[in-house]
């Protein structure tokens, strides 16, 4: 090989191999998310929760809308808990998550936080 040769060589090494790191780590991201979801509702209590609010983040997954849903779950005697999650739910279902709305939640408690997730949302 020319010594032009190997230069091209190296640099389309140091040029790809940050960002096939880069896309492993973004991809890795989203499946833990959705591992996180699949814990949560596995592992969770059912429970019961009033939205409270929801904005549409303007992004979408196979034509499922994902949203910023703010959920308040009553705790019997303790102050109830409150939560935002961003999550992706089936148009169809859009008027179940309306502001006052009640929605059948998991909630599990780990290290001293509460994680929350929707029990009828889709996970991809």
């Amino acid at each position: 090989m020319h010594n032009l040769d190997m230069v091209i060589l190296v640099v389309s090494m140091l040029i790809s191999l940050p960002l096939l790191l880069l896309a492993f780590f973004v991809i890795r991201q989203s499946f833990e998310t959705n591992r996180e979801v699949k814990r949560i509702r596995k592992k969770g209590t059912p429970a019961e929760a009033i939205v409270s609010s929801i904005t549409q983040t303007n992004n979408e997954i196979n034509g499922h809308p994902e949203v910023f849903i703010g959920l308040t779950i009553p705790r019997g005697q303790d102050e109830p808990h409150r939560t935002i999650i961003r999550t992706l739910i089936y148009m169809v279902n859009y008027p179940q998550y309306q502001p006052g709305r009640k929605v059948r939640v998991r909630v599990l408690e780990v290290d001293g936080k509460i994680k929350v997730a929707l029990e009828s949302a889709p996970v991809f």
